[in-house]
């Protein structure tokens, strides 16, 4: 009998391998970020949209700029990452970059910037310079 690629069983990934960082919603990192533990907040969006509003204390940083330098020496504290909406997928990418690092604290906000002003969940802006004539 002819065995064809459909006949084999199929390799199933585990959900860390899929997914191996934690998810936490807008609300629930808004009460955490006003709490006493440091939460280190990565915005994986343009520098535009980071500039026109920003979950506060918020670093704005590409998905593909995440290096042990850029982050916080702890590999035990809370990094959580987001970029702009659910179907976004940069946070996912910064996140999985993080953990490839060591780091074993590691969440994404799917929610996005989106989803948190929505909430009217307070946001920081970045000052427009002025030129001088």
């Amino acid at each position: 009998m002819h065995r064809s690629c459909c006949d084999k069983p199929a390799a199933t990934a585990t959900a860390a391998e899929i997914e191996p960082f934690r998810r936490i919603d807008a609300k629930s990192l808004d009460s955490k970020r006003q709490g006493a533990a440091p939460i280190y907040i990565y915005d994986n969006n343009s520098p535009e949209r980071y500039a026109k509003g920003h979950v506060p204390g918020a670093v704005s940083m590409a998905k593909d700029a995440v290096k042990a330098d850029a982050l916080p020496p702890n590999k035990d504290a809370m990094l959580v990452f987001y970029c702009g909406s659910p179907q976004c997928m940069a946070c996912h990418a910064a996140a999985k970059a993080a953990i490839a690092l060591g780091y074993t604290n590691v969440f994404i906000m799917p929610d996005g910037i989106k989803g948190w002003e929505e909430l009217n969940l307070p946001v920081e802006k970045v000052a427009q310079g002025r030129t001088s004539p």
